[in-house]
């Protein structure tokens, strides 16, 4: 009989995972700059690190959440259990016109230096924040288009078994797909289709929507952009909440933006409860005047 003591599951973490980290704030690694602890944090700079640490914390029992950029989502002021992986596996490969990237790949950068090669595709999420892998889960778009329109296949691990998902095996709809609020699976890098186009053009379109964002959007406060879905393509969720007055509802540091009524800002000092209860009463509000119940499309993280 073995009697010697047998390692915690932080000794094991540490051995499996080198670097990681405890009882490390979530907050600055988040779009909204809120959010408590992660009771354990991994930084994956490969994607074969990335597989690994979700393999071991599944294996040990443990809850895993895989973040990219969290520009889409709001964590809990008391933070995560369990292990946070940070997704900063950013390699990307070409193949004539297809482009490969890993989950945690930047996708503003990626569109860029494939728009100056002169390839098109992606062109309309320029400026849309966040990883590649985040933009798959949410099939991130702009203009009536989406990155699961370029689409080929996303390398995706379930459990502790991978495989290939086409566009199809993905249940991609507006801003969401069946990945979405599925914390068994992981996208671990994506690949697109390109096409031929000309670098200058594809460029100015980048820099036209940028101003276009830069004329509408509250970008001198954290955010996590649209809080809401869309109810449909033909009512956008922001000209429910406006119509009925209620840009610049505050409580506590949060508020509907006055710019954008489908932004709920954060000020400095805020909290998560504060987004939370300004997006309730908004919520209550459109439900009691049109009928409506708008969906969130951030994800909610640690929240009961």
């Amino acid at each position: 009989m073995n009697d010697s003591p047998q390692p915690d599951v932080s000794q094991i973490l540490e051995r499996e995972l080198p670097g990681l980290r405890h009882a490390v704030p979530i907050a600055p690694h988040c779009a909204y700059r809120v959010g408590g602890p992660a009771e354990h944090l991994f930084t994956a700079r490969r994607t074969e690190d990335l597989r690994h640490a979700v393999v071991v914390g599944r294996e040990l029992g443990l809850p895993v959440t895989v973040l990219g950029q969290a520009t889409n989502v709001l964590v809990c002021d008391r933070g995560i259990q369990g292990l946070v992986v940070l997704a900063r596996n950013d390699a990307t490969r070409l193949d004539g016109e297809l482009l490969t990237a890993g989950a945690g790949a930047l996708l503003p950068e990626v569109v860029l230096d494939v728009a100056q090669r002169g390839l098109a595709g992606l062109e309309f999420a320029g400026n849309i924040p966040g990883s590649v892998g985040g933009a798959v889960v949410g099939n991130a778009g702009a203009y009536g288009r989406a990155v699961g329109d370029a689409l080929v296949r996303a390398r995706v691990l379930a459990d502790r078994d991978e495989y290939l998902a086409g566009p199809g095996d993905l249940a991609l709809g507006y801003r969401t797909s069946g990945l979405k609020g599925n914390p068994r699976t992981v996208v671990l890098e994506a690949t697109f289709a390109l096409g031929a186009g000309r670098p200058n053009a594809l460029l100015d379109e980048i820099a036209r929507d940028a101003e276009l964002r830069r004329g509408k959007h509250p970008l001198d406060y954290a955010s996590c952009g649209s809080y809401f879905k869309n109810p449909s393509r033909e009512l956008p969720a922001a000209k429910l909440i406006d119509e009925l007055g209620l840009k610049g509802f505050r409580f506590g540091k949060a508020e509907v933006s006055r710019e954008h009524a489908n932004f709920i800002v954060a000020h400095p000092g805020a909290g998560a409860d504060d987004i939370r209860r300004v997006a309730g009463e908004v919520r209550r509000r459109v439900f009691e005047h049109f009928g409506i119940r708008l969906e969130e499309e951030v994800v909610l993280l640690g929240f009961e």
